[in-house]
């Protein structure tokens, strides 16, 4: 029998800020106390399980560590320039300009630092991580809530 098994840790969190630039009100800076599920499949190993839920959670924390209480930009954006000089990181907007200290801020290789985008990343650095050292498993699933009601679902093949 080919089994495929499911397994899913949620309940973790980081909050940080950001900028989206498809206009009306998200087009401002603010933030978002996001949650972070994932859901992994696999196949049973022999010890009778597909991955330790305390692996998933301890690298889906340490991920998530990098962007609490952070400042997200896009590196890849047409409508907002974001420039390190010195130890601040200039940020245009087509709203207008603002200057962060360079801690606070992390710069992603995306075009827009929406949860859909947020998400993928996370997904992606998951599937890096976990590949080598786990090949019974098959497929990640990465679930990032940015309020009660708005989610973004992201899904890759290993």
């Amino acid at each position: 029998m080919n089994q495929q098994i499911t397994v899913e840790v949620s309940g973790i969190d980081f909050s940080a800020a950001h900028f989206v630039s498809e206009g009306g009100k998200c087009e401002r800076l603010h933030g978002h106390n996001y949650q972070v599920a994932v859901l992994i499949w696999g196949k049973i190993d022999s010890l009778g399980m597909v991955i330790d839920f305390r692996e998933i959670k301890r690298r889906v924390r340490l991920l998530s560590k990098k962007w609490d209480h952070h400042i997200l930009l896009p590196q890849l954006s047409s409508l907002i320039k974001v420039n390190q000089k010195g130890n601040q990181v200039q940020v245009e907007t087509p709203n207008g300009a603002y200057s962060f200290p360079t801690r606070d801020v992390k710069v992603l290789n995306v075009v827009e630092t929406t949860a859909e985008e947020l998400a993928r990343v996370i997904c992606q650095k998951l599937i890096e991580g976990l590949k080598a050292d786990y090949p019974n498993l098959t497929q990640v699933r990465v679930v990032l809530s940015e309020s009660p009601t708005a989610q973004a679902i992201v899904t890759m093949t290993m």
